[in-house]
């Protein structure tokens, strides 16, 4: 009897889970048919949101989604090159101002909330770090915060990123062109998976944030930088991995109030807002001081987290390696000095 109900239980799921990815396909297509930059990405995120808010018990299982990092981190490792690796001699400017970015960013969202919109200092401060989603939220649920705005707020400002950044960049200084890549062979691809899955896992294991990505990214860019193997995945698989990661940023919102939303709302978007534009100027700073392209400066400041940013930079053309490297150094520098920026915010402080 045990065994039958947990069949039913499972193809319970994967119905849910088959329903989740058809009405992303459907929604990505429709984006990217429209031309919006990283289309499939965005319209299967938004498609799956809107039917969530509608009622549908959508749901994305974890190990699929991880399946979904390796893959496009497999193919973000094509990028790895020497000419890419030059642009290492300018990130000391750009991580330098990159935490000026963030320490703007946490100021600002900060005295908005509270004094605008009479947040208590702990939701506010929280509700105001960017780009760090699971660690702050772990930090809130011991906190004096309230948790459900903290994580309405957090989910929200990756939810506007991941919407609003291809727009905003469609209307920046233009994105540059697609290269025409070689489709990898058979065996090239078998590698490429190999040393991705190896270097996701072994970062996941290590608890790197973000760590399925950037290893995944990692595994595949030294066999591309040694040439070892050469060319890039079906297109065909990169779309499928598109429309499951955005399709699970969706369904995060499965199960919270739509009342509540609407309450956090207002505040939220004007701390997102302020934190974009915070973002902008400070980037396009860096792209004078470094002379590296401003879209691909601001993305790597955006003030999201380090796997949505590194994804969307990949749909976009522009550098994933320079922009998980800066999101990577701003979360690990966050969580260094989180005991100053959290000192009193727990409960009993």
């Amino acid at each position: 009897m045990a065994g039958k109900l947990s069949g039913l239980y499972d193809r319970s799921l994967w119905m849910r889970v088959a329903e989740t990815l058809a009405i992303g396909v459907a929604g990505g297509s429709l984006l990217e048919l429209a031309g919006m930059p990283a289309g499939w990405l965005c319209g299967s995120m938004i498609a799956v949101i809107a039917a969530v808010f509608a009622g549908r018990p959508l749901k994305i299982p974890d190990r699929l989604r991880s399946a979904a990092f390796i893959l496009l981190g497999a193919s973000m490792g094509a990028g790895l090159s020497p000419e890419m690796l030059g642009k290492l001699e300018k990130w000391p400017v750009s991580i330098i101002l990159l935490a000026l970015s963030v320490i703007a960013t946490m100021v600002v969202g900060t005295q908005y909330l509270a004094r605008r919109h009479r947040w208590d200092s702990a939701s506010a401060r929280l509700s105001s770090v960017p780009g760090a989603l699971s660690a702050v939220l772990a930090i809130a649920s011991d906190s004096r915060g309230d948790l459900m705005r903290i994580t309405v707020s957090q989910t929200l400002r990756q939810i506007v990123l991941v919407s609003l950044v291809p727009v905003l960049l469609l209307v920046s200084p233009a994105l540059p062109e697609k290269a025409h890549a070689v489709l990898a062979g058979p065996a090239d691809i078998f590698l490429m998976l190999a040393a991705a899955g190896a270097g996701g896992l072994a970062c996941a294991r290590l608890r790197i944030p973000g760590g399925l990505l950037l290893g995944a990214l990692l595994g595949s860019g030294i066999l591309h930088a040694t040439g070892a193997v050469s060319g890039v995945l079906p297109g065909a698989v990169l779309i499928s991995a598109y429309v499951i990661v955005g399709s699970a940023i969706g369904a995060r919102l499965r199960g919270t109030d739509p009342a509540a939303i609407i309450a956090v709302l207002r505040p939220a978007m004007g701390s997102i807002a302020a934190a974009i534009v915070i973002a902008a100027i400070f980037a396009a700073l860096a792209s004078f001081l470094t002379g590296l392209p401003f879209n691909e400066v601001w993305l790597a400041f955006a003030p999201g987290g380090v796997e949505a940013m590194t994804v969307l930079a990949f749909a976009l053309n522009l550098d994933p390696g320079f922009v998980s490297g800066h999101h990577l150094i701003r979360l690990v520098g966050l969580m260094l000095l989180s005991p100053l920026w959290t000192a009193g915010l727990r409960r009993g402080d």
